[in-house]
């Protein structure tokens, strides 16, 4: 089985010319599992041209009530309607920071998510995401 969430970050940080042990990524079972299902609900919930970025600091010591959380928060980003705009929260003891980002990109699905080690900053791995998805638009 490919571990998608690694092939996409490895090429997302190529392109930043960064590795994903420099930035403190996760890639085990648990954090491809929670991220499979965040993506499956943010292909039904985000509109066409938009893009979610994700990143939740390790440990996921609840997996379902993280995911449960975080579709909630990103229900009420999507909602909010405020592209670029970062949200912060914490989730069963992980932070989670959101942003939506409006492109033309049709290459790219509708959540990129990252999980990181605790003493990661998030933001930067959103910047770094956000400048790979504009990059991508044609």
């Amino acid at each position: 089985m490919t571990n998608f969430e690694k092939d996409f970050a490895d090429e997302i940080l190529r392109a930043s010319g960064l590795s994903a042990s420099k930035l403190g990524l996760r890639f085990d079972r648990v954090v491809v599992r929670v991220l499979g299902g965040l993506r499956a609900f943010a292909e039904s919930a985000a509109p066409p041209g938009v893009t979610i970025l994700l990143a939740i600091s390790a440990p996921i010591r609840s997996p379902a009530k993280t995911a449960d959380d975080a579709k909630r928060e990103i229900g009420a980003l999507l909602s909010a309607g405020t592209p670029g705009a970062d949200r912060i929260a914490t989730l069963q003891g992980a932070s989670l920071r959101l942003r939506v980002i409006d492109h033309s990109s049709t290459r790219v699905g509708r959540l990129i998510g990252f999980v990181h080690n605790p003493d990661s900053a998030s933001k930067p791995l959103l910047d770094i995401a956000e400048h790979w998805l504009r990059a991508q638009a044609p």
